[in-house]
């Protein structure tokens, strides 16, 4: 180090120092730069936590790191080797040495050793030195980590700035890109924002790279090495997604969140981790940061420019993001680059699993994560949060700072491993790897704060832990919970859980294991937020916060007040007064708790901590016990805002040079602070230091209620002088005496607004005034409703604490009108006014005499006093100190009262102030007592004594009365002035005797003046002097001219005449004016009156003449010049153009307007030449006038330019201007009018006490007072001297009297008048309470209502999803009932037809089975009870279904009905179209008229056959043929009863659709070993039967058997359709000329030819078909009971090759294709075969035919099973 210029300096540190020495040579270093720099001293400012700039001279001590014993990983080894010190303004970046200079900014690099750990100490002077609490926002030298470099090349974000520190003192580097040392990757993020430069765009942000398996205590013990940061008060860990994150529809939901977030984070000093992405929530908390971030920044410049020191101090901003490495897109920059990493977000890419960083987070933490499952959980994370538990960094403590030449030695070993941080997860939606986040927070007992409403897994754990609460047995968890929680999942995340099983099972046991670990015993730490309620505010999240911390508290008695500290201080920092009511003040199971002064102390200098002041006091804290003369001035000193004291108190009202971080003088209190509230309400003493420290300790120089009592009047004062307005009304709601302190505390904010310089202070400050004022004003209202007496006592009781002024005085100085206008205090005025007489009314008839009239002839001649003048009680107080008082009634007698009142006492009267007094009031008290007894024993026998008042007392209280006074003053002055009046008229030079008289009572009134002025100079101290002392001198003055001008004169020659009439005629005018201010206001009506003449002369009078003069001097001078434009100039021409307009305002002066025709001929003289200049031209023919214009100068001349400059003034005076001034006058009596009246009032007070305070004689008779004054004064002089002497001579000392019982009397009175009305301020503060919630009703409600349409908007859609579960819930009990019908029919027994039997009614099963076949068109649900139709279904609402005829087989599609219900559809629609727009349209078929239940033959003549269509039911009921119904449509109606689908189906015919079926059986053999046929297959005892089925088309997904069988067309018979599909289907065969007339035993015999080989072998030989038909219906014919369908016992009896056939069924067929308009009806016949057949041989395996076996659960197409099933119970064969 050889610069010469540098400010470097070394020393040489031996290898083996300790830390001993080390702070030894610190401490020698320190003092020898001090010494050197001639002790100057140092200013330190508290450091903002925004970045705020001092100027600090700083000390930087570095040890280089190397040669150390401890592992190379470790970044705090000391090196033993020799050190540079840094001195003076010099800091260090990343290892090199920065020299900058706060003044200037010069920076300059000097190369050092690289490993470099700094260790800084502040120089702060020893005056400086003082305790300092470092968890508050504390000043450079006291831990601040916040403080900028003044010029600083490059601006560092305060939350990031490295900073060294040693011990309790700190300060910051410059920011470093990389640390050589650090063990781990780390650097700055510089991220580049828009079109900036890289150095304006945005601060730098610090990152550290780790791997996933770091001990997270390297990573904490480098945060506080290398970033040096410190444990902050709370950590905020926010638990979100990303991938999954959905982004909130609510915007004031999100709003309220992010205003949460900032106002937790300004509460206190809170670090918030998040994921750190630029997306979800991590970006919500980023922009919630930037714009609190920009707010401050806005906020300090504005401040900034008042002054450094008012700049406002913030809480630190830190927002740490936790990213896993390689989910970021830029991932790989984060290697430890030197020079610092430079980003620009390019923005999220869709679809993509890389994100980038959030740039408005001040650090990040990279995990270098190998398992991308993990995402954004990761292990490092939680063991980091539950590792910030045991702090950061260096230790926090309150410590006083080291002192020069102290043996303090510097801590700076590890701290103690105790949880001493709260963390607390807040979880916001989350992912599906958030509930491992959140298991781990529960598991360890740590809090968790969860957001219900927000999505994802916030809202399942909080649905399974609100149903846990509710209820907690294990089968309600098993068999309800679970699965309702996995189907839950399913839905919130489909894509993860939906498919895998085992994965939603693993997560939904694990939202249980957190719902189970959230309470243990008393203790909950999984705190709910319900954001979807009408209440809900996240706005108070810090609420929220503390809720949680308070939830997880182990509830013990042991140090149960150690622990209220601790919590009722946590809430206090977070400034959360209902918390503390909730869980502290409002417990049971705590004692009483009391509240400790250091809170309370904190509750006064914080900010916004009215409602904690409000709280301790409620609960019992005493203010005297805490304030003493050293709190009271620390409260001035180390309040949160003194600016406003500073500004305006000391630097404006007192003069001078506030600064704001400087102690204030030791004697503070007693000069200083009396001197400013003397200056500002004349109180004078008004702090009295040592009764303030005396009262604390318990040396009470009264008593503890009077201390109590000063100690918050102090206190408000204290807060009214720090603009703490709310405070101010907190205190005052407790004070003893609230009319007095109100006006205080108005009169001080009023008196503070005169020095405001800025208009919103200036306001600010009015409206306080006025509102304290209200208050007083409302208190004295109540009392005044309530007891009017007592107020009037109150009025006028002198207050011992503040300098004995009354009430009304102090509201008088304070210029509060409204507060004398009121009706008490006029009332009180009033009886000021009269004093000690009544005034009575005489019924004289007509005649009414004034009062003043009555005083008057009663004062001058006595005996009136009989007739007019009454006397009130209060005039015998002269008889008081002898213990007797008096009642008067109307005849002015008083009654002795001793006997029962005589220990009443004013209530106005104060304590004794010293001893003497003291024993005079008990020796009075004792003589009292004694005279009482004596009295009532009296009255036991007689009956009170009547007294009338003595004549010459009831003179005395006549002239002593104020208004007595006023009425003879007046009088006497009208004397006086009629004797001046007379004075002024006398000719010539006067009268002698006159004037001297006149001259003498003027000096006696001067002398009553100066008396009275310097009467009111001492009693009240408030009160303006500036117009008494101006009429004292005017009057003075007038005494020495008058004495000059008028009475010398007689003997000597010294004025002229003229000269003292003129002086004799202003003084009058003076003192006839006076009478405006003196006397009239008294009155009722001129005081008012009065008044507004004075507002239109102050205002608008002035304005007016203003502006006349404008209009007066042009007019003047116009008019004067046209009129004599030759008059010479002089005096006489000024006077005439100033007094011709002015007086045009009374007098029109036209005369002169036509001239003077004398002077006509003299102006016709002056020729047009007559101003050409010639050779002896001077410059103005003025100056030498010539014989033509003498004559004319002073004659007018008329022309017609005069009358229009005269006209023209005329009118805008006379008639403008006037008018103008009226309308003035008249807006000004409407404003002033409602204000007269109260003006007048307070005008009034001063009147009524100036009289009060007057001698009873008025002028001149005023000097025999004076004269009975001086002879007072002598003889208790006099008087005095003699009892001194003869104390001192006789040495007699009087008995002390009994002090007690006087003080406990005045006390007990005093205390009943304090509780009295602080009963009517808690009644006022009520009233103001309710007229408030009134006023924020309207606000309140539309708050409530917004919330309540967000809470129905939520209702309606849990509505709608609950609906939506409700039909989903119907219609799967629907479709359950269908089920469980369905069973039911499988179940029971079942006929031919397949339809079961309910309840005697058969109904179709198979035509109600959904969806319909071949379609997914689902039928509408009918169960067995609505199928009829009889039964009313008003629900049913069937769908419509028709298949096209384009759809059906080609060889069927002419037999197909049209679709009716279509085609009517399309014929209305076409009917309510335009003509145009028919145009083009396909012409529609018409509406075929069908003929149901009939039989309709048809001749097709393109083919030349006939087709017979039969629409006939083959359904018989109770034996009668059923004929079918319509419905509306005209459509038929299915007569078994409703399927549940409308329309035709895919049947080809509306109505009935007939087919017939062929069911050909023969028994199950068993087969032997060749393959032969041997016995009958028996189960159970019976054979079992086969049936020939063929397989159904247009099915490839199952195979679908049927029987055989053909539809009837009308084309063929019946049997010839059996026959010819029974070909086909079963033996894929066709018949060259198929028959079409079969009848019944051709059918027959075609099937018997399968019996054997000779088809003719059969037991019924038949000659023709008819034949065997008939022999058939009539042989074997029978119809059963049914009602319902057709069933015959047609039979043939087996032959001899053992076949025989047999009708089993003709009627409904319970067909799935069967809808409510069309029906399938089929006949069945049944051909068996017992012995053998020869069907193998002929039949087709290709088309599906094959043998089944007729088994239970047989599966046939449409109801054929049933068939089978008919067909085994006739054979009695196995079913």
């Amino acid at each position: 180090m050889d610069d010469k210029n540098s400010d470097w300096k070394e020393f040489n540190l031996p290898s083996h120092a300790q830390e001993t020495e080390l702070d030894k040579i610190i401490e020698e270093h320190l003092v020898n730069d001090a010494v050197s720099s001639h002790s100057e001293d140092v200013h330190h400012s508290s450091s903002d936590s925004e970045g705020s700039v001092h100027d600090t001279v700083t000390s930087v001590l570095y040890i280089p790191h190397g040669g150390t014993q401890q592992p190379e990983s470790s970044p705090q080894s000391p090196v033993p080797s020799p050190r540079p010190v840094l001195t003076s303004q010099q800091s260090i970046v990343s290892g090199r040495f920065t020299r900058t200079s706060y003044a200037s900014g010069e920076t300059g690099h000097v190369s050092t050793p690289s490993r470099l750990s700094p260790l800084p100490i502040n120089m702060i002077s020893p005056e400086t030195l003082e305790d300092k609490d470092e968890n508050q926002d504390a000043p450079l030298g006291y831990g601040s980590s916040d403080s900028s470099v003044g010029d600083s090349t490059e601006y560092v974000e305060s939350a990031q700035r490295t900073v060294t520190s040693l011990g309790a003192i700190s300060t910051d580097t410059q920011d470093s890109a990389r640390y050589d040392d650090a063990p781990f990757p780390c650097g700055n993020i510089h991220f580049w924002i828009g079109q900036m430069n890289m150095e304006e765009s945005s601060t730098k942000k610090h990152y550290v790279t780790v791997s996933a398996e770091t001990p997270s205590e390297e990573v904490t013990r480098f945060m506080g090495t290398y970033w040096k940061m410190r444990s902050p008060k709370i950590v905020l860990s926010v638990i979100s997604g990303v991938k999954h994150f959905r982004p909130w529809k609510n915007n004031r939901l999100k709003e309220q969140f992010q205003k949460g977030i900032t106002k937790a984070a300004n509460t206190t000093e809170m670090w918030i981790i998040t994921d750190g992405v630029d997306m979800a929530v991590s970006k919500m908390i980023g922009e919630a940061i930037q714009e609190e971030r920009a707010r401050r920044e806005c906020k300090q410049l504005q401040l900034s420019h008042l002054g450094q020191e008012k700049v406002q101090r913030f809480q630190k901003l830190t927002l740490i993001g936790v990213v896993p490495k390689n989910v970021i897109t830029y991932s790989d920059l984060f290697q430890g680059n030197e020079m610092g990493i430079n980003i620009k977000n390019e923005g999220i890419r869709p679809n993509s699993d890389l994100y980038e960083l959030n740039p408005d987070h001040t650090h990040f933490i990279f995990v270098d994560e190998e398992d991308r499952d993990r995402m954004f959980f990761t292990n490092i994370r939680c063991q980091l949060e539950q590792q910030f538990q045991y702090g950061v960094g260096r230790k926090r403590r309150l410590r006083r700072l080291f002192s020069w030449g102290s043996d303090e030695q510097y801590d700076l070993s590890e701290p103690v491993i105790k949880k001493t941080v709260p963390v607390v997860g807040l979880l916001v939606q989350g992912s599906p790897r958030g509930v491992d986040h959140v298991l781990t927070y529960l598991t360890n007992k740590m809090p968790v704060v969860l957001l219900k409403g927000s999505g994802g897994v916030a809202d399942l754990l909080a649905y399974a832990f609100e149903e846990l609460l509710e209820r907690s047995d294990p089968d309600f968890e098993e068999h309800f919970l679970k699965p309702e929680l996995t189907r839950m999942i399913c839905k919130v995340y489909p894509e993860d859980f939906k498919e895998n099983d085992m994965a939603r099972t693993e997560f939904r046991d694990k939202i249980l294991q957190c719902c189970h670990l959230a309470i243990e015993d008393e203790q909950v730490f999984l705190t709910m937020v319900n954001t979807q309620g009408w209440d809900a505010n996240l706005k108070d999240l810090d609420k929220y916060l503390l809720k949680a911390l308070f939830n997880c508290e182990r509830q013990t008695k042991m140090k149960w007040r150690e622990k209220v500290f601790k919590d009722l201080q946590l809430i206090l920092d977070w400034n959360r007064p209902d918390m503390a009511l909730s869980m502290i003040f409002h417990r049971d199971d705590w004692g009483k708790i009391k509240v400790d002064k250091k809170l309370f102390e904190q509750a006064l200098l914080k900010l916004n901590r009215e409602e904690f002041v409000e709280i301790f006091l409620d609960h019992g804290f005493l203010i005297h016990k805490y304030l003493n003369h050293k709190k009271y001035k620390l409260l001035y000193e180390k309040a949160d805002d003194r600016e406003f004291f500073v500004s305006i108190c000391q630097e404006k009202v007192l003069g001078q040079m506030g600064v704001f971080d400087q102690a204030l003088d030791a004697n503070f209190l007693v000069n200083d602070l009396n001197r400013l509230i003397f200056k500002l309400i004349g109180l004078s003493d008004f702090v009295q230091p040592y009764e303030m420290s005396m009262n604390s300790v318990g040396l009470y120089v009264l008593d503890p209620a009077v201390a109590e009592r000063k100690a918050l009047n102090w206190l408000t004062v204290w807060a009214v002088l720090m603009n703490r307005h709310k405070l101010a009304k907190v205190l005052w709601n407790r004070c003893d005496e609230p009319i007095a302190l109100a006006l205080i505390c108005s009169n001080l904010y009023k008196e503070l607004a005169k020095n405001c310089v800025e208009l919103f202070l200036r306001t600010e400050m009015e409206r306080n005034a006025k509102e304290f004022g209200d208050k007083a004003l409302g208190v004295l209202d109540i009392g005044y409703m309530d007891s009017s007496e007592q107020t009037y006592s109150m009025l006028s009781a002198p207050l011992k604490d503040f300098n004995n002024k009354t009430s009304i005085e102090i509201a008088h100085d304070a210029g509060y009108i409204g507060f004398i206008a009121h009706p008490c205090c006029q009332k009180w005025l009033t009886r000021k006014l009269f004093g000690a007489i009544q005034v009575k009314e005489l019924d004289l008839g007509f005649l009414t005499l004034p009062n003043w009239f009555k005083i008057l002839v009663s004062v001058f001649f006595i005996f009136p006093i009989y007739i007019w003048i009454g006397f009130v009680p209060k005039a015998s107080s002269w008889k008081k100190r002898r213990g007797i008082t008096f009642q008067v009634d109307s005849d002015s007698k008083m009654v002795d009262n001793d006997i029962s009142d005589s220990d009443d006492e004013e209530e106005d009267e104060n304590l004794p102030t010293s001893k003497s007094l003291l024993q005079n009031e008990l020796e009075r008290f004792k003589k009292r007592k004694k005279l009482t007894v004596r009295r009532r024993l009296q009255s036991a026998f007689q009956k009170q004594v009547e007294k009338e008042i003595p004549l010459w007392k009831k003179i005395y209280l006549l002239w002593s009365a104020p208004i007595t006074t006023f009425w003879v003053t007046q009088t006497m002055y009208f004397c006086f002035l009629g004797l001046f009046c007379l004075a002024v008229l006398w000719p010539t030079c006067g009268n002698f005797f006159l004037d001297l008289t006149l001259w003498l009572w003027t000096s006696i009134i001067l002398i009553d003046l100066v008396q009275r002025t310097y009467t009111k100079h001492i009693r009240h101290k408030a009160v303006n002097l500036l117009g008494p002392l101006c009429e004292i001198i005017l009057v003075m003055f007038f005494l020495i001219m008058y004495l000059v001008l008028r009475i010398i004169p007689h003997w000597f020659n010294s004025a002229d005449i003229i000269t003292s009439k003129v002086v004799l005629s202003i003084a009058l005018i003076f003192f006839f004016y006076r009478l405006l201010g003196i006397y009239l206001p008294i009155s009722p009506t001129l005081g008012p009156m009065l008044v507004r003449m004075n507002r239109m002369i102050k205002y608008d009078f002035v304005d007016f003449i203003r502006m006349f003069l404008v209009f007066m001097i042009s007019g003047g001078v116009t008019i004067q010049a046209i009129l004599y434009p030759n008059y010479p100039l002089g005096i006489d021409l000024v006077k005439r153009v100033l007094t011709r307009p002015l007086f045009a305002m009374f007098l029109t002066q036209i005369a002169d307007l036509d001239g003077d025709t004398s002077c006509s001929g003299h102006y016709n003289n002056v020729s047009i030449g007559f101003c050409t200049a010639d050779v002896n031209f001077r410059g103005s023919h003025y100056a030498n006038p010539e014989s033509v214009i003498l004559p004319i100068q002073k004659c007018p001349y008329s022309s017609l330019f005069g009358y229009l400059i005269t006209i023209q003034y005329l009118l805008i005076c006379k008639l403008v201007l006037v008018t103008l001034l009226f309308a003035m006058f008249a807006l000004t009596i409407t404003k002033v009018d409602n204000e007269a009246s109260e003006i007048w009032k307070f005008q009034r007070y001063a009147l009524i006490i100036d009289f009060e305070e007057r001698l009873n004689l008025p002028p001149p008779f005023i000097i025999i007072s004076y004269i009975c004054i001086l002879l007072k004064k002598i003889y208790n002089k006099m008087k005095g001297c003699k009892r001194n002497c003869c104390t001192f001579c006789c040495c007699s000392k009087k008995a002390k009297p009994d002090e007690e019982m006087s003080h406990r009397v005045k006390k007990n009175r005093r205390s009943e008048d304090y509780n009295y009305w602080k009963k009517c301020s808690i009644e006022y503060l009520r009233t103001q309470e309710f007229e408030e919630k009134k006023e924020r009703l309207a606000a309140l409600h539309n708050e409530i209502i917004v919330n309540l349409q967000e809470d129905m908007r939520l209702q309606k859609k849990n509505l709608k999803r609950m609906s939506d579960r409700i039909v989903e819930l119907e219609r799967t009990q629907g479709t359950s009932r269908m089920y469980l019908e369905h069973i039911y029919h499988k179940l029971e027994q079942q006929d031919v037809h397949g339809m079961a039997n309910r309840k005697g009614q058969i109904i179709h099963v198979a035509a109600r089975q959904s969806p319909y076949p071949g379609t997914s068109i689902a039928r509408f649900p009918v169960f067995d009870k609505y199928v009829p139709w009889e039964t009313l279904y008003d629900v049913y609402d069937p769908k419509i279904y028709t298949l096209p005829i384009e759809k059906f087989p080609d060889e069927e599609k002419n037999y197909v009905d049209v679709d009716i219900i279509e085609l009517k559809k399309l014929k209305e629609e076409r009917a309510a179209m335009m003509e145009e727009e028919l145009i083009g349209l396909p012409v529609l078929p018409p509406i075929p008229h069908m003929k149901w239940n009939a039989i309709l033959t048809v001749f097709h003549q393109h083919k030349g056959s006939t087709q017979v269509i039969d629409r006939r039911s083959w359904i018989s009921r109770d034996d009668q043929p059923c004929r079918y119904r319509l419905d509306p449509n005209g459509l038929p109606l299915n007569p078994m009863g409703r399927t549940g689908i409308r329309g035709k189906g895919t049947l080809w015919r509306w109505g009935p659709n007939h087919l017939i079926k062929a069911v050909c059986t023969r028994w199950r053999r068993k087969y032997n070993q060749e393959n032969q046929p041997s016995d009958y297959l028996y189960v159970e005892g019976k054979r079992v039967l086969e049936f020939i089925a063929t397989q159904r088309e247009g099915n490839n997904l199952e195979t679908v058997y049927e029987l055989p069988g053909g539809v009837l067309h009308g084309l063929t018979s019946p049997y010839s359709v059996v026959r010819e599909s029974f070909l086909r289907d079963v033996f894929d065969e066709t018949e060259p000329e198929p028959k079409t007339t079969l009848d019944q035993g051709d059918m027959i015999q075609f099937f018997a030819q399968f019996a054997t080989q000779n088809v003719g072998k059969t037991s019924l030989s038949l000659a023709s078909p008819e034949q065997s038909f008939s022999h058939i219906l009539t042989s074997h014919s029978g119809v059963s009971g049914s009602h319902t369908s057709s069933r015959t016992s047609l039979r043939t009896e087996p032959d001899s090759q053992g076949f025989s056939a047999s009708l089993l069924y003709k009627g409904y067929l319970d067909d799935p294709r069967n809808t409510d308009n069309a029906w399938m009806e089929a006949e069945v016949w049944n051909f068996h075969y017992d012995i053998g057949d020869n069907f193998e041989l002929r039949m087709s395996e290709e088309n599906g035919t094959t043998w089944k076996e007729v088994l239970p659960n047989v599966k046939l197409f449409g109801n054929d099973g049933a068939i089978i099933q008919e067909a085994a119970k006739i054979h009695d064969a196995y079913c």
